[in-house]
């Protein structure tokens, strides 16, 4: 009879042993998220859209890999993609976990250059096809000048003058370089940049549900180009499932 019992409670300690590492093994690791929120730069302030993949390497550590629409205002669009380490300061299976998250990617942003915004309905100001310069600001004027200023890039000497770039971020005007004016009933093409990118910033994961969480998640994401940043923080949340 005893070793009846003690067989039973082996067999009993063995199924609920084997139970639980089914259990741990089926833990669902990996989400997948939609986000929306708001990208704020140093004049404009947009939609972030976009999505997220979330892999648990351990209970601290987490892999994500995101791209995201990013509204910079009217005519002016941009896209990122991203891969980030994130870092748990608590284990990830605890309901509420806050995270640090540091991760690189790509940039790419859409200016379209003949919106008033920007440089605006070309007139018949100077020849079609004649040379000149990004200035900061709006307006044109004969050149080259005192109001080429500076961060819009080298104004060659053959150009017959300025045109402002209005609310493009030097970061970007700089690099136009030289433009044609534009024949007759013509417009400015469109402008697009794409940059190398450092996202830096942390969030919080509440875990709803063994599959669902919630991540509200700030960035600072810093464009590199030519030895110079520009920065735009994007604000958003992640609704995940985990599976």
């Amino acid at each position: 009879m005893a070793k009846s019992l003690a067989l039973s409670a082996a067999a009993v300690a063995a199924l609920a042993w084997g139970a639980s590492t089914a259990y741990a093994q089926s833990e669902p690791r990996a989400a997948v998220s939609v986000t929306a929120g708001a990208a704020s730069g140093s004049s404009d302030t947009g939609v972030a859209l976009g999505g997220s993949v979330l892999f648990d390497a351990t209970e601290r550590l987490a892999i994500e890999a995101a791209g995201a629409y990013l509204g910079r205002g009217e005519d002016a669009d941009a896209f990122t993609l991203n891969g980030s380490l994130l870092v748990n300061l608590r284990p990830s299976t605890q309901r509420v976990v806050p995270y640090a998250a540091i991760g690189g990617g790509l940039y790419r942003v859409s200016f379209d250059l003949a919106n008033p915004r920007f440089l605006g309905p070309v007139g018949t100001q100077f020849s079609p096809g004649s040379t000149v310069c990004a200035s900061p600001g709006l307006g044109f004027g004969r050149g080259p000048g005192a109001r080429f200023g500076t961060g819009t890039g080298t104004c060659p000497a053959t150009a017959v003058g300025y045109w402002g770039v209005g609310a493009m971020p030097d970061f970007y005007a700089r690099r136009l370089g030289p433009l044609a004016f534009p024949a007759g009933g013509a417009a400015w093409e469109k402008a697009n940049f794409t940059d190398p990118a450092l996202s830096v910033g942390g969030g919080i994961r509440f875990n709803l549900t063994d599959r669902v969480m919630v991540r509200p998640d700030v960035r600072a994401l810093m464009i590199c180009a030519d030895g110079e940043t520009h920065t735009i923080a994007v604000f958003d949340v992640n609704l995940g499932y985990r599976f």
